[in-house]
């Protein structure tokens, strides 16, 4: 596979890259039509979930070993995302000048342009939801395009196999359209006993499949929504099924899966299996991961479908959605597996397969130098003995960047915001990011203005829990902590990156000095934590505990204020997290308080200047006294 894990750099310096070369041809496909899919329609939704399910393993298999195949779909933010980067690829970036572009009118036209790159099709169960998410894996792992059994006329299936004659490769329900996983007897093609799900039994088979047999890459998983998502496609926008995340995946041979993490409640999609069977297939998969990669780092793309299932929201669950994030979360750290959360909302994304091979070269620095104490004294923050002035600091967490889909999404828009350089902003973007949207990270880079700082998001190259890492209850599994360092420490170092904006613990406990200790080698700047109190130093690294900012940023700007009001005597500092917010969002914010509250002496800062001075008033031999909060 010639895919990045955990990519090692790059050049932010030079217009001419090197590395990759660029394709000399590029097949380009336009499908933001099925954006506009009336998801009430089922006949409308059917048609986009077969042709992006199609198009998404069509792109990762002609992709995995070079860029051959780009798609036009995602938009986010008002601006038209596939595009924006093509645009750059070919004209600013320049990676892409002189490749000439090929474009196909239809689906028959993609599949003949990339016949070489797939073998037939995986035909599934449209009455057993999982066996998309069993041709997904199947995709990757034999070189098939999965297509959902409909023998209608004016189905995709029917075009293919009777129009097209694409031969069968496999067959995951049987050929007279009744199902191969029932839920009753022995699991198809094996002498095992059915788990009497048949949700539960197609997982058993794919995992004895592809799994067991060293076909799948145990370093990729994909956490995506399985074809349930036809029976209730009107919960969330149309691009919420995320299939265009698939290609990366298929690409790297990944083992998808849509099951729910909560052992107390049957899921929403499967009411008649034992409780709790979910999550022990579930629990299994991850072992499997574990141990296929000898204790090593799974990546897993996607994120838990809630809008559909397995949460109050998603009907007939009754756990929130918050609550069966940090469930999943919770689990998969204590495998030593991260996930790249592609959640709702702004989840979709096309091309990382793609993207994958944009050239780069290590490593990258921050564009800004670090600001030393001799301008944090001229600047006030400093006294002329070495003390943290009476003031109160504010750092901006601009988050959150924990998915590659959120990110290419929101540079192109936030980037080009006038008001960008008015604010310091620590731009929270996990350098694991590089995988699957490496250009949106250069793009930052470059056009970084003086304001501009780069650190790690949540909880440092990967969404995991930290404290789930040691303490490992479900899993049994020793400490992977070490692994967990060492896989940082390499995504740290490339990115220049220094500080961990927020080390998000959720369900799984508050980290401890051993946790902090680890993450020292690689964050030894600053931690923005989940659970503790006051900001203070723990194994010499200078953490604030992170404070959500409302949306308005007139209450923004006034619960600041109240923070300010209320310090006390001394230094006061307020490590400020927010949401995909633009540039212009914090400029204001900035505006209200400069013009409401004067008096305070409120100071942003850009986030080493904020977690710097952190350790010089936590520094007994230093300012002396514990600061604010």
């Amino acid at each position: 596979m010639n895919l990045r894990v955990l990519w090692l750099g790059t050049m932010i310096v030079l217009p001419a890259l090197s590395g990759t070369p660029a394709p000399s041809q590029v097949i380009t496909f336009d499908a933001r039509s099925y954006l506009h899919t009336d998801v009430r329609d089922p006949a409308q939704a059917r048609r986009a979930w077969d042709a992006l399910h199609l198009l998404a393993a069509l792109q990762g298999l002609a992709n995995r070993d070079a860029p051959r195949f780009y798609v036009l779909f995602a938009q986010g933010f008002q601006v038209a995302t596939d595009q924006f980067w093509l645009d750059w690829f070919r004209k600013e970036d320049g990676w892409l000048r002189t490749t000439q572009l090929e474009p196909v009118a239809d689906i028959d036209g993609a599949l003949a342009a990339m016949r070489s790159h797939y073998t037939g099709l995986v035909v599934y169960d449209p009455n057993v939801p999982a066996t998309a998410c069993v041709a997904s894996t199947a995709a990757g792992c034999e070189r098939l395009l999965p297509v959902r059994y409909d023998p209608s006329p004016d189905s995709l299936f029917t075009r293919c196999v009777r129009t097209l004659n694409l031969p069968i490769g496999l067959w995951l329900v049987h050929p007279d359209g009744s199902s191969k996983f029932t839920g009753t007897g022995q699991i198809p093609d094996s002498t095992k006993p059915s788990s009497g799900s048949a949700k539960i039994d197609a997982y058993r088979w794919a995992a004895a499949r592809y799994l067991q047999t060293g076909r799948c890459d145990p370093h990729f998983a994909a956490y995506y929504m399985d074809a349930d998502w036809l029976r209730r496609p009107g919960n969330a926008p149309a691009d919420n099924h995320t299939l265009p995340n698939h290609d990366y995946f298929i690409a790297g041979r990944a083992f998808f899966f849509d099951l729910s993490p909560w052992g107390d409640e049957a899921p929403v999609d499967d009411p008649g299996q034992s409780v709790g069977l979910d999550r022990r297939m579930l629990l299994d998969l991850l072992r499997a991961f574990h141990d296929g990669t000898s204790a090593g780092i799974t990546k897993i793309g996607g994120f838990p479908p809630w809008p559909f299932k397995y949460t109050t929201h998603g009907g007939a669950g009754r756990h929130k959605p918050v609550p069966t994030e940090w469930e999943f979360t919770r689990l998969i750290s204590q495998f030593n597996a991260y996930h790249e959360a592609d959640a709702a909302g702004h989840g979709a994304m096309a091309n990382a397969s793609f993207f994958a091979h944009y050239p780069l070269t290590p490593p990258c620095r921050q564009p800004n130098p670090i600001p030393s104490r001799a301008q944090w004294q001229v600047r006030g923050y400093v006294t002329s003995d070495g003390r943290v002035a009476s003031r109160f600091f504010v750092g901006h967490y601009v988050g959150d960047y924990d998915a590659p889909s959120w990110l290419y999404k929101a540079v192109p828009a936030f980037f080009r915001d006038p008001d960008r350089g008015r604010v310091p902003l620590g731009w929270a973007f996990d350098p694991n990011l590089a995988d699957r949207a490496p250009q949106a990270l250069v793009y930052a880079y470059r056009h970084a203005t003086t304001n501009d700082f780069f650190i790690a998001g949540d909880s440092g190259a990967g969404y995991l829990n930290p404290r789930a890492l040691t303490v490992r209850p479900d899993s049994g599994l020793p400490s992977g902590l070490a692994a967990w360092e060492a896989h940082c420490q390499r995504a740290y170092k490339d990115w220049g990156m220094t500080i961990t904006g927020f080390a998000l613990d959720g369900s799984a406990g508050a980290s401890t000095s051993t946790e902090f200790l680890a993450y020292k080698s690689f964050s030894p700047d600053g931690i923005g934590t989940h659970f503790e109190p006051q900001p203070r130093l723990i194994a010499g690294i200078p953490t604030c505990p992170e404070k959500d900012l409302p949306d308005g940023a007139a209450e923004a700007a006034a619960l600041i204020a109240r923070r300010a009001e209320a310090r006390g005597a001394g230094p006061g500092f307020l490590w400020a997290r927010s949401i995909l917010k633009p540039p212009r969002w914090y400029a204001e914010v900035s505006a209200l308080l400069r013009e409401r509250h004067p008096h305070l002496a409120i100071e942003v800062v850009d986030p080493y200047t904020f977690f710097g001075l952190i350790r010089l008033a936590c520094d007994p031999g230093g300012a002396g006294g514990s600061p604010g909060y």
